[in-house]
Parts: C-alpha cells; sequence; structure tokens
C-alpha cells in the first residue's frame, strides 16, 4: 500500500536518482510517484507539473553543489592546490556515482524550457566562477577566466565519455590533467 505522506526532500532525491539513471524525458510522474510509495496523482499535491518538479531538483541539486563543492573556492585554511583537489574530487565523486544531471537535463532540455536552461546556465557559471577563484590565485584574471572555462568544458567531456564507455578512466585522466596544470602554471605563470 502506498505511503501517505513523504518530505519534499525525499522526493526530489527520489526524482533526481531517476532524473540521472533514466533522462528527463524517459522519467514519466507515475514512475516517480512508485520511486516514493505514492501514487500517481497524489504526487500532484506535492508538485503541480513534472516541468515544476524538474525546476525544483535542478535547484537541488545546484543547492548540494554549492554547500558541498563550490564553497571550497572560499575556505582560505586551504592552499589553492588543495581547493582545487577536494573541488574536482568531491565533484568527481558527486558525478560518476550519481550521473551528470545538469548536463544531461542541459542538452536534453535545450532551447525547450527557458526556466530549465537559465536555472543550468546559472549552475555551470558558478562552477566556472568556483575554478576561476581558485585559478585567480595563482593567475590574472584573464588566464582564471580561460582556465576554469577550460577546465570545466574538459571535466564534462570527461563524464560523458565515462559514461558511454563505461570506464571511469576519462574523468580519471582529466582530474590528473587538471592537477598538473595548475601546479605547471603555479610554478610558471606564464605557460
Amino acid at each position: 500500500m502506498p505511503k501517505q505522506k513523504v518530505s519534499i526532500d525525499f522526493i526530489l532525491r527520489q526524482s533526481l536518482r531517476l532524473f540521472r539513471e533514466k533522462s528527463y524525458h524517459n522519467t514519466s510522474i507515475a514512475d516517480i510517484a512508485e520511486a516514493c510509495g505514492l501514487l500517481k496523482g497524489s504526487l500532484y499535491h506535492y508538485f503541480p507539473s513534472k516541468e515544476a518538479l524538474m525546476n525544483e531538483v535542478v535547484k537541488y541539486a545546484h543547492a548540494y553543489f554549492k554547500k558541498n563543492v563550490f564553497s571550497i573556492a572560499h575556505n582560505q585554511e586551504l592552499t589553492a592546490q588543495e581547493k582545487m583537489e577536494q573541488i574536482f574530487k568531491k565533484s568527481e565523486k558527486s558525478l560518476l556515482s550519481h550521473g551528470d544531471l545538469m548536463a544531461n537535463v542541459g542538452v536534453e532540455t535545450a532551447n525547450k524550457n527557458k526556466e530549465f536552461t537559465e536555472n543550468i546556465q546559472t549552475f555551470f557559471e558558478e562552477w566556472i566562477e568556483t575554478v576561476k577563484i581558485v585559478f585567480s590565485e595563482i593567475a590574472n584574471e584573464e588566464d582564471a577566466q580561460q582556465l576554469a572555462e577550460q577546465t570545466v568544458l574538459e571535466f564534462e567531456g570527461a563524464v560523458m565519455m565515462t559514461r558511454i564507455f563505461k570506464d571511469p578512466k576519462f574523468v580519471h585522466n582529466a582530474y590528473e590533467r587538471l592537477i598538473n596544470r595548475f601546479a605547471a602554471f603555479s610554478l610558471n605563470p606564464n605557460k
């Protein structure tokens, strides 16, 4: 028998898992309701539509990264190298174990849902800004911006290749290149 009530947090976590596993378009409200132990109609008491639920899931995932990953850039107790290592190790762990919701939904719904696009753009802008903050400790602003964009793009590409080939070496190799690039640049900022 389905549960009568569940928490919003539980629904968001279950939805996030399903959207990562099956994609936005291949996940139905019925799938989410079942995963939450609810009847399909009961889910509408929490969220008026699948789109509204997805917007909240994107915000939920963004809040997780903001609190647990992006905040590392502001930790004054760490060196720039330690910040970069922690940011990408935590990102790697999350993305490899759960999949890359933002990139998947961003590509899947690009230009179809303005609110999704805006929320996902905000997430990536903040991720690039986070990496730029750390690179700014060893590089000028222009170089830090370019390095941040390159780093996030490479990491996202590596996550995609890891999923396609079911081989984490792409993400691990991207991480190693990032750390080597960071170390080399900090020794010689003119590179």
